[in-house]
């Protein structure tokens, strides 16, 4: 059974990149929204995370529009930029959802 986890806080909010870890399991997926795509700007604290959702088995989106409005670049191969249709797939291909 696999999960979406949405996360939409910015990251200099808590340690939330990492708490949600603790909850993932091989074959689910992180989607960054609104404020929480920022993390995109920090090189050390994503990288890291990246590095381990991928020894995880965990997948990493982020939501290309709330970049757009943030003027943000996503600069990470394997934080797979998505729209809203990518969204909502990401919603249809997994059991369930947490937004955290």
């Amino acid at each position: 059974m696999s999960c979406l986890h949405t996360l939409s806080r910015s990251w200099h909010e808590s340690i939330w990149l990492y708490e949600q870890l603790a909850f993932a399991s091989p074959g689910d997926a992180v989607l960054l929204t609104r404020d929480a795509v920022l993390a995109t700007e920090s090189p050390i604290t994503l990288a890291s995370f990246l590095a381990k959702c991928e020894a995880q088995g965990v997948s990493v989106y982020v939501l290309a529009e709330d970049l757009k409005l943030r003027g943000v670049d996503n600069k990470y191969q394997n934080c797979h930029a998505v729209d809203y249709g990518g969204f909502v797939d990401l919603v249809i291909q997994h059991d369930k959802q947490i937004a955290w």
